[in-house]
């Protein structure tokens, strides 16, 4: 009798145990993409972006309907797309420091005279 309920005890706490992970990994996973920049966001990575948003929004559904476990993944999804998000923002930025160090070399070797010389890079 005592292992039986025991047992039932152990089945009726296993929901639970999903319940504040997956509140907190929610919470976590909203302030991540609210981090994100949307206009850099919109623009590195349009498509994750979107993804981010949408698991996220399935994560809120599935925690207001108690399905702890799915809103778990959900929001480790979204999370894992807004990390994405987040290293392409930082790619493009890089890029866009290339092109602006090319475009410094190439006006030097102008005023210097190597305008007919090609860099090797």
């Amino acid at each position: 009798i005592v292992a039986a309920a025991l047992m039932g005890t152990l089945l009726l706490a296993a929901p639970a145990a999903f319940a504040e992970p997956a509140r907190d990994e929610l919470i976590r996973t909203e302030a991540q993409i609210a981090a994100l920049n949307t206009a850099d966001a919109s623009t590195a990575a349009p498509i994750n972006f979107q993804e981010a948003q949408l698991r996220l929004n399935e994560a809120r559904t599935a925690e207001d309907k108690n399905k702890d476990e799915d809103s778990l993944w959900r929001s480790a999804e979204a999370s894992l797309q807004a990390e994405i998000v987040q290293e392409k923002i930082k790619l493009q930025a890089l890029e866009r420091t290339v092109s602006e160090i090319e475009t410094g070399i190439a006006t030097l070797r102008r005023e210097l005279g190597f305008g007919d010389v090609q860099a090797v890079v």
